[in-house]
């Protein structure tokens, strides 16, 4: 019975300390965040509020990660025109690619930056769901299911997105 005992309390314990331990998702969500800001993004837990879907009555809102890369230096532009998009199939998706959305700033950019935005659309990683700039920064939402290189694509993408002054 003593044993039976013991063996209880060490299983006890041992499981207290396996449910603390990181699950295999939340070790790949800690590398991919850490390469990110290695990199020069600002990782932040947010909540958005998505566009209205089509035949949806009501926006959803989301809790998620953004990716955030500032803006290194004041764009030359004299005022940074502020904008959303995501990834869901809505009315305003004018200039975009397929399956993507405005949330804010449709009918804002020039023809030439909206050929950019929509060229970088396509060349995103598949998890990115959303893609916004502000005059701070530009940033992605996605569901980290990527790796690294994922991470450095994303950083490329954004970099290049930057230096267009978009």
């Amino acid at each position: 019975m003593n044993w039976f005992v013991i063996v209880l309390i060490l299983l006890a314990i041992i499981g207290s300390m396996m449910w603390m331990m990181p699950s295999p998702r939340q070790r790949l969500q800690a590398l991919l965040r850490q390469s990110a800001m290695r990199s020069g993004f600002q990782v932040q837990i947010t909540r958005i509020l998505l566009p209205r879907a089509l035949g949806e009555a009501t926006a959803d809102a989301r809790d998620c990660v953004a990716y955030r890369l500032p803006r290194v230096r004041p764009s030359g532009h004299s005022r940074q025109i502020p904008w959303q998009v995501f990834k869901l199939v809505s009315h305003a998706n004018q200039g975009l690619a397929e399956g993507w959305s405005w949330a804010k700033g449709e009918g804002e950019l020039d023809p030439e930056a909206l050929e950019i935005v929509a060229e970088l659309l396509r060349d995103l990683p598949g998890d990115v769901y959303g893609l916004e700039s502000t005059p701070v920064s530009a940033s992605v939402y996605w569901e980290e299911r990527g790796t690294p290189e994922t991470v450095a694509l994303i950083h490329q993408l954004l970099t290049r997105l930057l230096a267009a002054g978009i």
